[in-house]
């Protein structure tokens, strides 16, 4: 059990994370295509050049909260193995 659940708070923070980030970044491209400069407040494209920021600069709580998150699914598949591993040292044997 705790492996599946831990794989799954592992995984689905990382994807949610990578996705977020992507959709900027097409934006931020499509803008860099025509030309233009993508203002990050508005989300829009602008013709005057904008300060950079990275996107860990502007959602720092959504990094850090999706990488804890992803920290504590890794503990618990460590755990999950741990304890599989345990089960099967305690169960008796049925080799004849």
């Amino acid at each position: 059990m705790w492996l599946r659940y831990g794989s799954l708070l592992f995984a689905i923070p990382c994807i949610a994370l990578l996705s977020a980030y992507g959709i900027e970044l097409s934006a931020i491209t499509d803008c860099q295509q025509q030309q233009l400069h993508y203002h990050i407040d508005s989300g829009e494209c602008v013709s005057e050049p904008q300060p950079f920021t990275t996107y860990y600069m502007r959602h720092a709580v959504l990094v850090n909260s999706t990488m804890l998150l992803a920290l504590l699914g890794s503990l618990a598949m460590t755990w999950g193995m741990i304890d599989k591993k345990r089960q099967q040292a305690i169960a008796p044997s049925e080799t004849h």
